[in-house]
């Protein structure tokens, strides 16, 4: 009984342990303006000149500007020379933060407007621009939803099969 108590016992340490190294990524989070390259922050600045508070990331081999402005969440994506590569904005839940009302009025009028919105993001690429509202319902799988700025809603996918959006990310229609 002792050895199943030791046992026992050497597991639980153990994922104390495990469970705080497996949130850590190896992306370098929160570098402020100043450990960041000047050319970065000049990107920026020509962007979103009106961007406070910024917090840097890497994430692969892009250098992302994270902040909020009027309640939206914004991440900034710059690739190794500095260039604009992507611009996600997260508005939450929150569709009376959303610019497009054509987006609104066709999730308003669709087939998944009974269901909760967990989320909505809108992406802005250099070749692409388009919305994701990820919904979800009792019994359902949840859905990613992806809309033209028009309002179209050109593909409805389960979100654990949904592609990660980087701005390399081609989302076809």
């Amino acid at each position: 009984m002792k050895k199943i108590k030791a046992i026992f016992a050497s597991i639980a340490a153990a994922a104390v342990i495990a469970i705080p190294l497996a949130a850590c990524s190896d992306d370098d989070d929160d570098k402020t303006v100043d450990q960041v390259p000047e050319a970065f922050v000049e990107a920026l600045k020509k962007v979103e000149p009106d961007a406070q508070n910024v917090k840097w990331e890497t994430a692969g081999s892009y250098r992302v500007a994270e902040f909020t402005k009027n309640m939206v969440d914004y991440d900034v994506w710059f690739g190794t020379d500095a260039a604009w590569a992507m611009t996600e904005k997260d508005y939450g839940k929150d569709f009376f933060l959303v610019p497009d009302n054509a987006v609104n009025e066709a999730f308003a009028k669709g087939e998944y407007s009974s269901w909760t919105v967990d989320d909505i993001v809108y992406y802005k690429q250099t070749t692409d621009e388009f919305y994701v509202i990820e919904v979800e319902t009792a019994g359902q799988p949840d859905m990613d939803l992806f809309y033209t700025t028009e309002g179209e809603m050109f593909k409805a996918i389960p979100s654990d099969s949904a592609p990660k959006i980087l701005p390399t990310t081609v989302v076809s229609r």
